[in-house]
């Protein structure tokens, strides 16, 4: 029997229960080889509870989204202490001003 698509099962799964379950998520630039690791938990804190599957990336050093990967990894006792995790600083809001055209 053939396995189950991978995004089908992410699409059932949300960043909450993630969280609760002790996972991270894995996300690889399929482009620039790149990988790094996230707690559900820092990424709740800017966005909404939604489905994995929904999640969206880019990719730092390429700035692609189009390449982006996203799997969930379950954490094991030999894991911690050697598992490197990006961890959230800080949330950067970016000032812009809008402008609009008037008559005097």
């Amino acid at each position: 029997m053939p396995e189950m698509n991978y995004d089908k099962k992410l699409r059932g799964w949300t960043l909450s229960q993630a969280d609760y379950a002790d996972q991270l998520l894995v996300v690889t630039c399929q482009l620039c080889r790149t990988t790094h690791r996230y707690r559900p938990r820092d990424i709740l804190k800017f966005r909404r509870d939604t489905s994995l599957a929904r999640v969206r990336f880019r990719c730092e050093p390429c700035r692609s989204g189009d390449y982006i990967n996203v799997k969930v990894q379950q954490l094991e006792g030999s894991d911690y202490g050697t598992l490197v995790v990006r961890k959230l600083v800080r949330v950067k809001t970016v000032q812009m001003p809008i402008w609009e055209d008037g008559t005097l």
